[in-house]
């Protein structure tokens, strides 16, 4: 009984300081999506609290009651708040401004006069028959889209063309055997390479190349690739033998994922980093894998001088031979073009 003791408060530890950071990384996203909520955000945000929900039911019993009842409690707070970001995207928000529109029905003209102002304070429309599907369909329209490729080479030339100078997020999916390097070249003067944050989803036999983004990046269902990317919060999902480089402060987090190798982002792609203090070590959490051991779902890499030395495909390819060969000297797994036909 006494060997189990320290074993469990080592869990409870454990299990507080990646419950807590959990935590306070939904309460950020759902504060940093309180303006203007997105289907995709506030469906993100949601699939990141059930997660946590779980990790916290399955640590019953090996944490203290009263933490327990405490992580529940927070939870709970956290569904309210996501509940009023799905209460604000679909226009049914708390403002009184609509019950006194119903118990007043003179008021109404002066309602109408402040729909511009609220629409501002919303990031949308305020809820009218006529009007509300096109201001959904401009702000769906706002992504930026790579799709549906096979042995391609991407760069920012076949992004379709940005709307403004803000930055939009990017959606990368349906992709087998490419190379997508977004990374700033001096003759794609026309694109920002300035993303809102990263959606990456079914990628098979690929190499993906981005500039650093403080949005959050997140990842789904990726095969035998290759990601290096910088961003504010990383997330994957579903994915197998997969090498991430990666540029962050914070810890990235998988889930439901095998054979995942994590290793810093090489300078070779960002010579600014050269520039710049060297971020803390990040530390991966397995929500998979919650226990006192160590994860066998992922493993660190070489160092960053090991990283810069390697083959990086920087120059645009057109030949699928030489697309192939660059895949075969990138990829954790080799692929052959008999696997993909």
């Amino acid at each position: 009984m006494s060997s189990s003791k320290p074993a469990t408060w080592e869990f409870s530890q454990q299990f507080t300081a990646s419950f807590q950071a959990s935590r306070a990384d939904i309460q950020a996203r759902i504060d940093g999506s309180k303006a203007t909520p997105t289907d995709s955000a506030v469906q993100d945000i949601s699939l990141q609290l059930a997660r946590l929900a779980r990790s916290l039911s399955d640590a019953a019993g090996s944490i203290p009651s009263f933490d327990q009842g405490l992580y529940e409690t927070q939870v709970k707070e956290l569904e309210h708040q996501v509940e009023g970001l799905r209460n604000v995207k679909s226009g049914k928000t708390r403002f009184s401004f609509k019950r006194k529109q119903e118990q007043a029905p003179p008021e109404p003209p002066s309602i109408q006069s402040h729909l511009p102002m609220l629409s501002e304070t919303l990031g949308e429309k305020v809820h009218e028959p006529q009007t509300q599907p096109q201001p959904q369909t401009q702000t769906q329209t706002q992504n930026l889209t790579l799709k549906s490729h096979l042995f391609h080479y991407l760069t920012a030339a076949d992004l379709p063309a940005q709307q403004n100078s803000d930055a939009q997020d990017l959606t990368i999916s349906d992709l087998t055997s490419c190379i997508v390097n977004l990374l700033p070249r001096s003759n794609e003067a026309n694109l920002s390479n300035d993303f809102g944050a990263y959606h990456i989803r079914n990628l098979s036999n690929c190499v993906v190349l981005l500039p650093f983004s403080a949005g959050s990046a997140l990842i789904h269902d990726l095969h035998n690739c290759v990601i290096a990317l910088g961003c504010h919060q990383f997330r994957m999902h579903t994915s197998k033998d997969v090498d991430v480089y990666l540029d962050i402060a914070s810890n990235p987090v998988i889930e439901d994922c095998t054979g995942i190798r994590f290793s810093l982002y090489p300078s070779k792609l960002d010579p600014d980093l050269l520039k710049r203090s060297p971020l803390k070590p990040f530390t991966v959490q397995d929500f998979s894998h919650i226990r006192a051991s160590p994860s066998p779902n992922f493993s660190l890499m070489a160092d960053k001088l090991g990283n810069d030395a390697k083959f990086w495909p920087l120059q645009p390819l057109s030949d699928k031979e030489d697309i192939e060969r660059a895949l075969i000297r990138m990829l954790p797994a080799k692929a052959t073009s008999s696997s993909h036909e």
